[in-house]
């Protein structure tokens, strides 16, 4: 990995003021469900609870709405900071149920990008249709392993690949699969705990190298390949505060795991450079960009 210190927008991106009336008339405002916008509009001291859901670890008292609102809003300007096309085309491995990244993409291309998942779990895939339904871009969404993408895509279709809270939910997938969870047909978050608790057996064991390493290596090298040569990955991860001194919750290994992302990364072959955005923590996101010819 070629390690530069890029900048590609002078503009310091998540302002609180500049994101609130994003969320309330702007751009993500005007992507949002009917629904959503009517949880929005009854919210008392907006530009408060925005500065709140922009802070990691995330405080004890977020409004959910505003949350997903934001990372929305998080999404839709780095975006426009990295200047990417209006009809860009979007992967997102492990998307779950959660689906700031589509709504990003949507307010950023006016609905002409379009979008990809590879999303294995059947239940969170539903929830996400539900969440989406409202949405003008075409989403694709395949039911398999991120692992398997290459079987699916061509290298060099995507202008960014998107990994919204992702590395743990794979980290978690690796060290779960073995134990004999089938993590296709549960219900994800009622079974969450127990992944964690299992990826903090093997992170405290020093087994990460061996089962969860692999795993994430091979997604992020397949979107590697999968962007167009300059196109980006982008990560971001981040924790809730009520999980701190939580006994059974690997509070040290979840708050590092984008810095030992960038870490496995920077070790690896992968012809990628990072940049630093103005404003965005590189605690909590990474932003690579292809160099491949």
């Amino acid at each position: 990995m070629t390690n530069e210190s890029g900048q590609a927008s002078r503009t310091s991106l998540w302002e609180p003021t500049r994101v609130t009336e994003e969320i309330s008339t702007g751009a993500i405002h005007r992507v949002l469900s009917d629904a959503v916008k009517l949880e929005l509009a009854g919210v008392a001291d907006l530009h408060n609870k925005v500065s709140g859901a922009l802070q990691d670890p995330k405080p004890l008292d977020i409004c959910m709405p505003v949350l997903d609102a934001v990372l929305a809003a998080q999404y839709y300007e780095v975006f426009q900071a990295l200047d990417l096309p209006k009809d860009m085309t979007v992967y997102e491995p492990c998307v779950g149920a959660s689906c700031p990244v589509i709504l990003a993409a949507e307010a950023h291309s006016g609905g002409l990008a379009s979008y990809l998942s590879l999303n294995l779990n059947r239940r969170l895939r539903e929830q996400l249709r539900a969440k989406t339904a409202h949405v003008k871009m075409p989403l694709d969404i395949i039911e398999d392993n991120a692992q398997e993408a290459l079987r699916h895509l061509h290298p060099g279709s995507f202008d960014v690949a998107c990994f919204h809270h992702a590395v743990n939910d794979i980290l978690q997938t690796a060290v779960s699969e073995p134990r004999g969870m089938d993590t296709t047909d549960i219900d994800w978050f009622p079974n969450e705990r127990q992944m964690i608790e299992w990826l903090a057996e093997d992170a405290a064991a020093g087994l990460l190298e061996q089962r969860g390493k692999p795993e994430l290596m091979q997604v992020v090298s397949d979107a590697v390949r999968l962007v167009r040569p300059g196109g980006y990955l982008l990560f971001d991860h981040f924790n809730w505060c009520r999980f701190i001194d939580v006994d059974w919750f690997p509070w040290d290994l979840f708050y590092n795991l984008i810095p030992m992302t960038r870490q496995w990364v920077a070790e690896s072959t992968l012809p990628v450079a990072e940049l630093r955005l103005e404003g965005v923590n590189p605690q909590w996101w990474l932003v690579l960009q292809s160099s491949a010819e």
